[in-house]
């Protein structure tokens, strides 16, 4: 066969090609083999074997079942939640925006709205485990300057005066520096959503702010492990938003977070900074040192606050303390050096010999705290039938103590008003509420009163009224307050005296009026205090079942 024979054959065979690609589809029916998927070489998906696994010699396989493309649906859910929450946090800066002449979310460099990035595939997002880039995976709610002013004014303004442990002029110097650390970062973003819950303008900006410090956190606390070393910002950092926690009634949050501060604190040894003849500190020295004081005593409170609250054994035992009482705000601030009283000296004096609201409160909250004590104590022997023989020396120590610390403070201000300090008023509602607390502790234990006690247990009950009383005439002044200056575990006080008049007085008794202003003081604190609306509604059921039980007991004797 010549050349041309060869030629007119391939002309042949091209247009006959060419008809019958016209005429079938691109690619044979079917999926094509494993080795063609993987090299992405088109298949011919002929069987047992294609053309190109022919071609090379490698074994053709077709699968049946195929896996489907894409993210599995667990994870495409999880995406979609993170979707979901980065959005509702754009939309929540954005209304706080809104009411700014300076907008909240800024870009750096560039005049385009801010956009959310692409959410990488990494095992950290379905794990859950926080890592050092965490920070970096979330948008950062970049606060103007302007905001950052005014959230540091309200922090100072509202928020110091019941957590006074941050020095201010010390916070201006770190804050104007470049550079700042993870700690102090974190404790920046947590005085800011505190600021921002303490005021109407920026409530709304306070959850997004709270998200964005708890991750803080949590990268800190990984990077914690690797590390003997705690920086103080750390621990206040956690002590802020255990407290932010705390008021929006996230429990188990605040209690964990709270634990995690306190064991930073034992490790840090903060209740022992004081030897009793130490060296005279220069003022620098003395306000790093006074800082860690009030860090350990506000968590020294957080401690009691939350055991009152939900009846947990306390952290933070009194009788391994060794560090002096908090200093005066005004010597504080000016970086003057005072000498303060130990907790355990300052309490059998008959009054401090320099003393301030925080200290007052401290030494209150140790009271309280021995009431608690007391009270489980008294339980756990009534219970187990076990010796009850210091029960009335327990009780008459922390009576006595009790009422000599209100005397103090009622010597210190005669009068309560709506210009009275805040953590005084809520140091003697607390005080008040301890009382209640020492005679419902007497009507629940199983000692035996002898004939000289009986008329003792007759005069508790006097002052439990009277303690009731009190309450009543200090709720009255809440009214009075702005609610963003009311100390925010008021509602604790608020809703134990409220659950003494619910257990002890009838609709027809005084103690009921005094249970209503209370309810309303409940209800009027809780547009800020979320707290204060959870304990209120327990409170309300709470009488509700008591009427509905007092109505079934009166019918059926009838």
């Amino acid at each position: 066969m010549g050349p041309t024979d060869w030629a007119g054959k391939d002309s042949e065979s091209s247009d006959l090609s060419s008809q019958q690609t016209k005429h079938r589809p691109r690619q044979s029916p079917g999926a094509a083999c494993e080795e063609c998927r993987r090299r992405k070489l088109r298949c011919d998906r002929k069987t047992p074997q294609c053309g190109v696994c022919a071609a090379s010699g490698t074994v053709c396989h077709f699968s049946l079942s195929r896996t489907e493309r894409g993210p599995k649906k667990g994870n495409l859910l999880q995406l979609q939640q993170r979707v979901a929450e980065l959005e509702e946090r754009l939309s929540l800066a954005t209304e706080a925006g809104l009411l700014l002449s300076e907008p909240i979310l800024t870009t750096t460099g560039s005049s385009k709205p801010p956009s959310l990035p692409s959410l990488p595939l990494s095992p950290e997002i379905f794990t859950g485990a926080p890592s050092s880039s965490d920070l970096r995976f979330l948008p950062r709610t970049e606060v103007s300057a302007l905001m950052r002013e005014e959230l540091d004014q309200l922090y100072f303004d509202r928020v110091h005066v019941f957590a006074p442990m941050i020095h201010q002029g010390r916070y201006t110097s770190w804050n104007s520096q470049q550079g700042k650390t993870e700690s102090k970062e974190a404790l920046q973003h947590a005085m800011w959503t505190l600021g921002a819950a303490f005021s109407a303008q920026f409530q709304q900006l306070a959850l997004a702010l709270y998200d964005e410090t708890r991750q803080m956190l949590d990268v800190l606390e990984v990077k914690g492990r690797e590390t003997d070393i705690t920086e103080i910002e750390h621990l206040q950092a956690c002590l802020l938003l255990a407290i932010y926690e705390f008021m929006q009634s996230y429990d188990r949050r605040a209690w964990m977070r709270a634990g995690y501060a306190f064991r930073l604190v034992q490790l840090m040894r903060l209740f022992e900074l004081d030897a009793p003849n130490a060296s005279v500190l220069t003022p620098s020295e003395w306000i790093n040192v006074e800082e860690k004081r009030r860090t350990f005593w506000v968590a020294f409170c957080l401690d009691r606050f939350l055991s009152i609250r939900n009846r947990w054994p306390l952290t933070l035992i009194e009788h391994l303390i060794t560090s002096r009482l908090p200093a005066p705000e005004t010597a504080f601030e000016s970086a003057q050096p005072v000498v303060m009283e130990f907790l355990a000296d300052a309490i059998s004096s008959s009054g401090p010999i320099l003393s301030s609201p925080f200290s007052e409160l401290v030494i209150m909250a140790t009271v309280c705290g021995r009431a608690l004590v007391h009270h489980y104590q008294a339980l756990v022997e009534s219970n187990y039938h076990t010796s009850i023989h210091n029960f009335h020396d327990r009780q008459s120590w922390i009576h006595s103590t009790l009422v000599q610390r209100l005397e103090i403070l009622a010597a210190q201000a005669p009068v309560i008003t709506e210009n009275a300090d805040s953590v005084i008023l809520f140091t003697r509602m607390l005080g008040q509420t301890t009382m209640l607390y020492l005679y419902h502790t007497l009507e629940l234990s199983a000692y035996k009163l002898d004939n000289l006690e009986i008329a003792s247990a007759s005069e508790y009950n006097e002052l439990a009224l009277a303690a009731a009383q009190e309450m009543v005439v200090l709720t009255n002044v809440l009214g009075k307050i702005n609610t963003f200056k009311i100390h925010p575990f008021t509602p604790i006080p608020l809703y134990l005296c409220a659950d003494f008049t619910n257990v002890y007085g009838g609709p027809s008794t005084a103690l009921y009026v005094q249970l209503q202003q209370v309810l309303q003081a409940l209800q009027n604190v809780k547009c800020v205090n979320g707290l204060s609306g959870k304990l209120h509604q327990i409170l309300e059921s709470s009488e509700a079942q008591k009427a509905a039980m007092e109505i079934e007991n009166k019918g059926s004797a009838d």
